[in-house]
């Protein structure tokens, strides 16, 4: 049953709305801040060291930073490997909002069937959007006030 253009325009956001939603809320439980925070900061650190240790002039002064450098891989390589995984939480519950929109929503919306216009164009009505375009951008503008309103940012 395809709805009609402002009802499938307005459920469209509405959903947008309710999955950035649960998708913050998600990434605000499964993420810890701090502990990301203080990640980011001791990889930094050893990024400076090790650009410190490429950039030395002084053969000594190069060799004596890529010894205390090489001291500290495998600490660097932990730091890493935390990092990556505090990261591919929020990717992970990404995937899962998007697999529920694939197989639980879309059924509902013809994807042949034009939802909302896009209004730029040289054509009198705009651009027309399918479902998938339409939830594509209210996500990203949504998800970009949501997480701003609840202080949360995850690509510091």
């Amino acid at each position: 049953m395809p709805w009609p253009i402002p009802t499938s325009t307005y459920l469209a956001v509405l959903a947008a709305l309710g999955m950035t939603a649960l998708n913050t809320a998600l990434n605000s439980l499964l993420i810890d801040k701090k502990k990301l925070a203080r990640l980011r900061r001791e990889f930094k650190e050893y990024e400076k060291l090790f650009k410190k240790a490429l950039r030395a002039k002084d053969e000594k002064a190069r060799l004596k930073a890529e010894r205390r450098f090489k001291k500290r891989l495998a600490h660097f390589e932990k730091i890493r490997s935390e990092l990556m995984w505090e990261q591919s939480k929020a990717f992970i519950s990404m995937i899962v909002s998007l697999f529920i929109i694939l197989f639980v929503l879309i059924p509902y919306f013809d994807q042949g069937r034009t939802i909302a216009y896009l209004p730029i164009g040289l054509r009198r009505p705009g651009i027309s959007l399918n479902f998938v375009f339409w939830y594509m951008i209210c996500g990203l503008a949504l998800g970009t006030l949501i997480q701003r309103a609840f202080g949360i940012s995850l690509t510091e």
